[in-house]
């Protein structure tokens, strides 16, 4: 028969299993944090390719139309 584990031993596990919970949850929010920062970046870089893009072929437009 297998013994059941104490209230004391149950607290002990309960809490290092608290704090290794925490320090993953940090971890995960830290490298979310970074890549929402990359993700801005690329947004602020995609928004200007597309701005010079339609700038370009509206130039090439009203070369050709002239």
């Amino acid at each position: 028969m297998e013994q059941q584990p104490d209230l004391n031993e149950l607290y002990t596990r309960f809490s290092t299993h608290e704090a290794q919970c925490e320090e993953r949850w940090k971890t995960i929010f830290g490298r979310l944090e970074g890549i929402e920062a990359k993700m801005d970046r690329l947004q602020f870089l995609l928004l200007g390719a597309t701005g010079t893009v339609i700038i370009f072929l509206g130039s090439i437009i009203l070369t050709l139309l002239r």
